[in-house]
């Protein structure tokens, strides 16, 4: 196919994901987060331009696709950068696949979404929306071309209220930054009654990530010798420290009586639900 390709490009090992596509209709990303993974294989990563005929090629691909899984938009980039709402390239995507009866999962940190809500209110859609922290001075630091995490917990609102299955990603937790069950519960407190699901993941930080986010926050550097398990190109936290944050994550999370799931962490047996919030497409798989 052109531009929808399989999901889990590494085929990682800790990914439990169920089978599905994923397109990126933009490449790059104008968000320009310090934790970015993505920068380390995506040339101009912060520099937002649109595949070139990527609409014909959608049209072609949905004719070739497996029926029986879903779409997600979008995992190397976000499907709303400022460009698209002159571009209109999602929303185009978005009608084409409603057409086809494709399930759509969209993954981002815009507010730009709910743009398109008449549209995603008429098919077998959710959307996960990413609020890291409340904190509006860090966040405008770790995630300077963002909206601010009051605006997307907005977003989610918005979603929630008009039918639309929605995911919470408190991702990805970063020892030292917001790794504390008070700043989660300061955000759940707020989005309980309007998220199905929570996800939440660690920060495995890969050469040019572990610069950037030290070079801004220097107290970082202590925490070096925290990540010692390599996985593919990532490191992770030591294992004692990965596992107990994630306990106490899923303990806040479960607290507000929410659905806890965690994402290539191996505690798949862990979740109560897929990972990425597939299970709220309502798909016979």
């Amino acid at each position: 196919m052109r531009v929808i390709k399989p999901f889990d490009p590494w085929q990682g090992k800790w990914c439990s994901c169920p089978a599905k596509y994923t397109l990126n209709p933009y490449t790059g990303c104008a968000h320009r987060c310090l934790y970015c993974y993505t920068t380390s294989f995506i040339p101009r990563p912060f520099e937002v331009r649109e595949k070139p005929g990527i609409l014909k090629k959608v049209e072609k691909d949905l004719g070739e696709i497996d029926s029986s899984r879903y779409l997600s938009l979008s995992n190397s980039s976000d499907p709303y950068p400022p460009e698209e709402e002159k571009r209109g390239l999602t929303r185009a995507i978005l009608n084409l696949c409603r057409e086809k009866d494709l399930p759509v999962l969209i993954l981002t940190k815009s507010t730009l979404v709910t743009r398109d809500i008449d549209i995603l209110k008429t098919m077998k859609a959710a959307v996960s929306i990413t609020v890291t922290t409340f904190n509006s001075s860090i966040a405008s630091v770790l995630e300077e071309g963002t909206p601010s995490p009051q605006k997307r917990a907005q977003a989610l609102i918005e979603l929630h209220e008009a039918g639309i299955p929605t995911i919470l990603r408190i991702d990805p937790l970063i020892a030292g930054i917001n790794d504390k069950p008070e700043e989660w519960k300061e955000i759940l407190s707020l989005l309980s009654p309007y998220v199905n699901q929570v996800v939440v993941s660690t920060f495995k930080p890969r050469p040019d990530s572990w610069k950037r986010i030290t070079t801004t926050f220097p107290s970082l550097q202590k925490t070096k010798d925290w990540y010692t398990k390599k996985i593919g190109n990532s490191i992770y936290l030591e294992d004692n420290r990965r596992v107990k944050l994630l306990e106490e994550a899923r303990a806040t999370i479960h607290s507000f009586s929410l659905p806890f799931s965690s994402c290539r962490e191996g505690l798949a047996n862990w979740n109560d639900l897929p990972c990425d919030g597939s299970d709220l497409l309502e798909i016979n798989r």
